[in-house]
């Protein structure tokens, strides 16, 4: 249901006709991080030239634009407790993936940390900045629900 209910409001939100979309040419890190700054989120451009978020939990996000591919990555990760096997990261992250909608959940054995992430893809004509909020706000309450899953089974 709600797949069905997300669906419906990312079409909604991009059927309608907006004064605030972002032309794909103007799609940059810079325009990235006014956007979410002038919706009241803590966003910056930070030494590596990508957006760097904050959310109401002191949990940073990235948002790296690929505006050759028409793409927007958001991604976070968490390190993982010192005695995580790998077979149990896996297990939770399969069952995560199976479980949230939209963001998709890895693990990184080499690194030791917990992933998540989501590509936004837009065309070529850029898309309404509205959805990217929308969008936003969902892959954040996704990664919360990730955080509190991997939190519960020790792994973090």
């Amino acid at each position: 249901m709600k797949k069905i209910l997300l669906s419906f409001i990312i079409v909604l939100v991009s059927v309608s006709a907006s004064l605030s979309a972002i032309p794909a040419s103007d799609v940059s890190s810079e325009s990235i991080a006014a956007l979410l700054y002038g919706n009241g989120y803590s966003a910056y451009v930070d030494e590596d030239g990508d957006v760097t978020v904050e959310d109401q939990y002191g949990m940073d996000y990235w948002i790296i634009p690929y505006a050759d591919e028409n793409r927007i990555w958001i991604q976070s990760g968490w390190s993982a407790a010192d005695d995580v096997k790998s077979s149990d990261a896996n297990r939770i992250v399969n069952e995560c993936n199976n479980n949230l909608f939209l963001i998709r959940c890895s693990y990184s054995s080499m690194y030791r940390t917990f992933y998540c992430d989501y590509d936004f893809c837009y065309s070529d004509s850029g898309f309404d900045d509205a959805l990217l909020i929308s969008i936003i706000d969902y892959f954040f309450s996704q990664a919360d629900i990730y955080t509190d899953y991997l939190i519960g089974e020790g792994m973090i």
